[in-house]
């Protein structure tokens, strides 16, 4: 078990390991390095570095994660790695059973009421996102500027609109913004309606559990 601090870099997940800064991504399905070949691949990495910090040197997405149990620990600003029979301590609030398409972990969750499939992205620091049609039944709550690494978008202006959000006993509003068309669908092609990050683990530890698929919400 590996525990790793973490650089809250506009709010993302940046570890060190050997002198290298890695963003931990669950929303990117691969890892991506400076020797990686594949120009979007490369783009991607540009853009991370862009926005994020210029110092990352790696993304570590899916195909490293679903090796592990993993444990996002925002509050303690901490990383922590185990091989996938470890345990690791949390004090469990909700358990979602989830599955893992085309690299992205998918969970239902109820939101405005209404159980909704969601990604789990900890590359959506800034704000969590819902198809238009369903953002928009929640009530206005404001304009903020976001990046995404897809060449279509980079920066662009969202609305955002807060909805409810129950996740086990506990009940609170998230603001949503609308998901941009450009993105709209490829979150749909998995079965998703859009998705979270930042609206989670800034309230609770985060847990992914590739091998019990469970994704575990705690303190």
């Amino acid at each position: 078990m590996q525990t790793y601090n973490v650089n809250k870099i506009r709010d993302h997940f940046v570890i060190t390991e050997n002198g290298h800064h890695i963003l931990v991504d669950t929303g990117c399905p691969i890892v991506i390095t400076n020797a990686n070949s594949n120009p979007w691949e490369l783009h991607f990495l540009a853009d991370i570095q862009r926005n994020v910090d210029s110092n990352i040197a790696e993304v570590r997405g899916m195909t490293y994660l679903t090796q592990h149990k993993v444990l996002f620990d925002y509050d303690n600003a901490q990383v922590v790695v185990a091989d996938p029979n470890d345990n690791i301590p949390i004090d469990v609030v909700a358990e979602f059973d989830m599955q893992i398409v085309n690299g992205r972990i998918l969970f239902d969750v109820n939101i405005g009421g209404v159980d909704r499939t969601i990604i789990f992205d900890t590359g959506a620091s800034i704000t969590d996102y819902l198809s238009e049609s369903i953002a928009r039944t929640g009530m206005f709550f404001d304009t903020i500027r976001d990046f995404h690494p897809d060449p279509r978008l980079k920066r662009y202006t969202v609305e955002r609109f807060a909805l409810p959000v129950q996740i086990g006993n506990d009940t609170f509003h998230i603001p949503f913004g609308l998901q941009p068309a450009e993105v709209e669908t490829d979150i749909r092609a998995v079965g998703a309606d859009g998705v979270i990050g930042v609206g989670l683990y800034k309230k609770y530890k985060v847990l992914f559990d590739f091998r019990g698929k469970k994704l575990i919400l705690g303190r």
